[in-house]
C-alpha cells in the first residue's frame, strides 16, 4: 500500500510539474527576438521589489505604501515611470524606494529615482539556455553625476521582464514589467 501511494505521488508530482511549463508561440518568441535585437523597446514596471531593510518595514508598519504593497514588493503601476530602449540609448525614470549606502545626498530634480539617459557603457547581450534575453550595462545617473547604475534586464519569451539596477550609492532594486514594443514618433 506504501509503495503504491508512494508511486502515484510520484506520477502526479511529475505530470504537475510538466503541465507547469509556460507555452510560448514561435511567432512571440520572433516579436521578442525582433525587439531585442534591434533594441528598439520599452519595459512597463509593474512591481519594484527592494532590498528589505529595517526602515523599509518600519515604513510598512506606519502605512507609508500603496494598497496590495509591501516593504519586499511595491505596486508601482500608478506612478509616471518609464525604461525605454531605442538603438543606442537608454532613458529611464523609475521610482526607487530602499536606502543609499552613502552620504550623497538625493538629487532634487528627480525626487530621488533613478534616471538616466545616454548611451550605456560596456553593453553585452546574450541568449540564456532557455531562450531568453540578458542584457547588461553600465549607465551614469542623469542628475548626480558621482552615481553610476550596473543595470541587468532578464527579457522572457513570454514578454515578462526584469530590470535589476545595481547602483554605486544605494541597495539594488529590481522591478519587473511587461516588454512592449517601442512606438515611433509621427512626423508631422
Amino acid at each position: 500500500m506504501r509503495t503504491t501511494f508512494l508511486f502515484v505521488s510520484v506520477i502526479f508530482f511529475v505530470i504537475g510539474c510538466s503541465s507547469a511549463k509556460k507555452v510560448v508561440s514561435a511567432e512571440q518568441q520572433q516579436k521578442v527576438e525582433k525587439l531585442v535585437t534591434t533594441k528598439s523597446f520599452k519595459i512597463d514596471s509593474e512591481w519594484a521589489y527592494p532590498m528589505v531593510t529595517n526602515s523599509l518595514i518600519s515604513l510598512q508598519n506606519a502605512g507609508f505604501f500603496p494598497n496590495n504593497s509591501t516593504a519586499s514588493m511595491i505596486d508601482i503601476t500608478g506612478h509616471n515611470q518609464y525604461f525605454e530602449f531605442n538603438k543606442d540609448s537608454v532613458n529611464a525614470s523609475l521610482p526607487y524606494y530602499g536606502e543609499r549606502q552613502m552620504g550623497a545626498a538625493y538629487s532634487r530634480s528627480n525626487g530621488g529615482g533613478i534616471e538616466f539617459n545616454g548611451v550605456p557603457e560596456n553593453y553585452t547581450m546574450t541568449k540564456t539556455k532557455r531562450g531568453d534575453y540578458r542584457i547588461k550595462f553600465k549607465i551614469k545617473d542623469k542628475n548626480a553625476l558621482t552615481e553610476t547604475y550596473n543595470v541587468s534586464l532578464l527579457i522572457y519569451n513570454n514578454m515578462s521582464a526584469k530590470i535589476n539596477v545595481f547602483s554605486s550609492n544605494r541597495f539594488k532594486i529590481e522591478y519587473r514589467g511587461k516588454l512592449k514594443e517601442l512606438k515611433k514618433e509621427t512626423e508631422i
